[in-house]
């Protein structure tokens, strides 16, 4: 039910989109561009594989930047040893996905679901704007994206899930404190999960 109702009450910024790609006369090539690009991966047919891998490469970005220590606390924390460490990064990465994956994606369907036609010319703007605003987010993230078959225009499906991992990478790259608070805040989270 609550998933209807955000449906619902996505509407309005349904038609904010809509109108804000229809008054945008700056970027109107840009946009034309970026409307080849999503109707190309749509047309090789973009698929929950496409999801699942733009979630896994913003996840690796934040696991990348951990240091020992910090990957020897989530082996603690998982049980494992601190022998296999590349082994087990990349298993948790994957994990860590496939947990992700099976809660947002079916709430997101549903929700796509109840929104109806004004939503499919939203979500093209959506996808350009979201991907712009990744851009200034997270240059290095978006490249990589975007290099990866242009699933920079699918952020905008996720963004409400991938923006706290944005932030996290964000705050490792310029080695805040907030880095360690928020990995503490990670690690105790992880049995949650």
């Amino acid at each position: 039910m609550v998933s209807a109702i955000s449906g619902f009450t996505s509407i309005p910024g349904d038609l904010y989109a809509l109108t804000k790609d229809f008054l945008d006369s700056d970027h109107r090539w840009d946009n034309e561009t970026d409307r080849i690009r999503l109707l190309t991966l749509l047309k090789k047919g973009a698929t929950s594989d496409d999801l699942r891998k733009l979630i896994r490469l913003v996840v690796e970005q934040y696991f990348k930047r951990l240091n020992e220590e910090q990957l020897e606390k989530i082996l603690v924390k998982m049980g494992g040893s601190v022998a296999g460490s590349f082994a087990f990064k990349f298993l948790f990465v994957n994990e860590i996905v496939s947990r992700f994956f099976s809660r947002i994606i079916p709430k997101f369907l549903f929700s796509a679901g109840m929104t109806g036609i004004i939503t499919i010319g939203a979500s093209v703007s959506r996808s350009i704007y979201s991907s712009r605003d990744l851009m200034k987010k997270n240059r290095e993230v978006y490249a990589l994206l975007r290099g990866a078959g242009d699933l920079d225009l699918l952020y905008f499906l996720l963004q409400e899930n991938i923006d706290p991992w944005l932030d996290a990478i964000t705050l490792q790259e310029i080695n805040s404190p907030l880095a360690k608070e928020v990995f503490v805040n990670f690690l105790g989270g992880l049995h949650d999960a």
